[in-house]
């Protein structure tokens, strides 16, 4: 940090208490260059509506033109997790817009798709073009053992 910054940063101090503290905030962001939530937000939201217009193949869920800093083919879902990661809301709120903040439901959608695994099981009901969605339901793991296979196998019966 250079001198006249820190100098100004120590005057504010003195000040602090002789001025609204809403203004002594924006004025430190200033000074040490800390850009405010709601402004990291709005810069995020505009390169969300930039991305919305780049085109992705709907069989590979990859871009078909560069965006930013990512090339053709890039999964879609990379991107997605990068706005995820630095939005405050998370990357549902830039989807539906609807002031709803769906952080921790979107996360605990994520969470409990990577507990989905690879089933054989078609005739169950649970599987899903060869991906077991018990999690999805069941909000956990599977049983699973050596001996009887998947203990919550739906065995449906009169199709």
């Amino acid at each position: 940090m250079n001198y006249v910054i820190k100098e100004a940063i120590d005057t504010l101090n003195e000040l602090h208490s002789s001025i609204p503290s809403r203004d002594y905030g924006t004025i430190m962001d200033g000074l040490q260059e800390i850009e405010t939530l709601r402004d990291r937000n709005e810069e995020l939201e505009d390169l969300w509506e930039k991305f919305t217009a780049v085109p992705v193949d709907p069989e590979t869920e990859c871009i078909e033109e560069p965006f930013m800093g990512w090339g053709v083919g890039i999964g879609r879902d990379e991107i997605l997790r990068w706005f995820d990661k630095r939005h405050s809301k998370g990357v549902a709120y830039l989807m539906y817009r609807d002031s709803i903040d769906r952080t921790d439901q979107f996360s605990k959608l994520v969470y409990l798709k990577g507990l989905c695994i690879e089933c054989e099981s078609t005739s169950c009901q649970f599987n899903h073009g060869g991906e077991c969605r018990f999690a999805l339901a069941h909000e956990r793991k599977p049983r699973i053992n050596d001996t009887d296979g998947c203990i919550d196998y739906d065995y449906s019966e009169g199709d």
